[in-house]
């Protein structure tokens, strides 16, 4: 079998690395594999160390929005399609999922879409294709919109790599090259520093604050970048001016997150950032846009898998001293901490190794090439609603930021193109 895997961009984030991990393990299955994706970013090396061919394909200068949703890009994809006689395209975001329907679809080359976040109401092209979900509540807000045309609407969650994220990771190089700290209890939070990760960062570095006003010596390290860095910058050196020490530390983007994770004592996290925490056999504790969601333990693990380990099951913000009262419990109980640190390795293990998550896909994969062959109808059928959903309301949507730029009414979002 020869998969075409897509994602537009290899920069930080937790979707690059599903379906770099996918890819990895579909590869290590016996298939051929190819990575349609941006040239570029911190996550390359990665590709390049599973030994999975890259076919660059930039975005639009005018219109960088749009990600792949180009002709250039759409040009790339045929001719990859056509050069490495490929079986079935495996997308990861809604722009190269258009990109795929248009020039695949067409040619009865299956297309499978995994739904790495949520999924707006508008009605997604008219495709009777196989969709996944990597949780259940994406998959239960986003059943009507899809018409009814799916063949099959899963959940197969995120993955991670467990050859690479596990306990006994070296740390000397990291902390070395990062100047951190050997005394004190370490926490490591991983995120992007941008607008949708602000209120959580800034919550977590109130709670660091909290437990170190009170005598512990405890240091939170922020690994991540984005257009919100300069703002959480600032609390930064107010807080360790407050403190008279360091207590926090940002790194910006790392890319050796395995011995970053490994240096740590606990780590805060969502998504990806978490499970990783979780592999690396540390205590993990949910933090999102609210405060904290939860500690990942056995009475609570439920609940946050549901939202994704994402912290929206906690809909009313709480203050940062829940979190500092959850850190303090932890530091001053030993017995708690390893049973902590036990089970969330023990969960990564039995629900989120890459491997397994592969294996369920070449399934799918097959499932998807034993389908029936579209008719004339049902493939003029999905042109259409290709056009009006992908790239008709897409440009709109663009359009509509550059707009806003242009008139000075501007939002931080705008600028968060990879």
């Amino acid at each position: 079998m020869r998969v075409m895997i897509c994602y537009p961009w290899l920069d930080l984030g937790g979707a690059p690395n599903t379906a770099i991990s996918i890819a990895k393990g579909i590869r290590e299955l016996g298939h051929e594999v190819l990575f349609f994706t941006k040239p570029g970013g911190i996550y390359e090396e990665r590709l390049q160390a599973a030994d999975i061919e890259m076919i660059p394909a930039s975005y639009s200068k005018a219109l960088p929005h749009m990600y792949h949703l180009n002709a250039g890009a759409y040009r790339k994809m045929i001719r990859a399609i056509e050069d490495h006689s490929i079986d079935l395209i495996h997308c990861f975001h809604f722009n190269d999922y258009y990109l795929a329907l248009f020039a695949a679809a067409a040619r009865n080359i299956p297309v499978v879409y995994s739904a790495v976040w949520f999924l707006d109401d508008a009605p997604h092209p008219a495709y009777r294709g196989r969709v996944t979900f990597v949780a259940e509540e994406f998959l239960d807000k986003a059943r009507g919109s899809f018409g009814g045309f799916p063949r099959e609407m899963t959940v197969i969650p995120n993955r991670i790599d467990l050859e690479t994220f596990h306990p006994d990771v070296a740390s000397e190089d990291v902390a070395q090259k990062y100047d951190l700290p050997g005394d004190g209890y370490k926490i490591v939070f991983m995120s992007r520093v941008d607008p949708t990760k602000s209120k959580s960062l800034h919550h977590a570095v109130e709670a660091v604050k909290e437990i170190a006003a009170a005598g512990t010596r405890v240091y939170l390290v922020i690994a991540g970048d984005g257009v919100s860095f300069g703002d959480l910058a600032a609390k930064m050196e107010n807080v360790n001016s407050e403190l008279g020490y360091k207590a926090v530390i940002l790194t910006g983007a790392v890319v050796e997150t395995p011995g970053l994770l490994a240096w740590a004592d606990i780590v805060l996290g969502i998504g990806r950032c978490a499970w990783e925490g979780m592999a690396t056999g540390k205590p993990t504790l949910v933090v999102g846009e609210n405060g904290l969601a939860g500690v990942v333990e056995p009475e609570k693990v439920d609940e946050l898998k549901y939202y994704n380990f994402a912290g929206r099951n906690l809909e009313v913000p709480v203050g940062p001293g829940l979190l500092s009262e959850a850190l303090n419990r932890i530091i001053n109980d030993r017995e708690l901490y390893e049973r902590l640190a036990s089970f969330s390795r023990q969960y990564v293990l039995d629900n989120y190794d890459y491997r397994k998550g592969a294996e369920k896909f070449e399934k799918l994969y097959q499932r998807a090439l034993d389908d029936p062959r579209m008719t004339r109808m049902e493939r003029f059928r999905l042109l259409l609603s290709v056009l009006r959903r992908g790239y008709f309301r897409q440009l709109y949507l663009v359009l509509r930021v550059v707009m806003r730029g242009y008139l000075g009414r501007g939002r931080p979002e705008d600028k968060m193109v990879h």
